[in-house]
């Protein structure tokens, strides 16, 4: 994986394309419920994040931070698979 890499996508979708924070979880979602390429016990822990990221952004937790957790628990994630 790619930290920098993907901090850096996230920067155009936050500042260049204007995006919140939950419109990129939702996007994420999506995108986990269709990638096939993942075991079942990964797609449920990553799942099990994204709920927990979405919770705190709703009640008000930094878009930049939470995303970024996110960003490091995927790593993590695909280093384990």
């Amino acid at each position: 994986g790619d930290f920098m890499g993907a901090r850096d996508k996230l920067d155009v979708l936050l500042i260049e394309q204007g995006l919140s924070g939950e419109d990129v979880i939702n996007q994420i979602h999506r995108s986990i419920m269709d990638f096939g390429g993942i075991s079942e016990k990964t797609r449920v822990q990553l799942l099990d994040k994204i709920g927990e990221i979405d919770f705190r952004l709703t009640e008000g937790a930094n878009e930049r931070i939470q995303l970024e957790a996110l960003i490091a628990h995927f790593m993590l994630a695909g280093a384990k698979e």
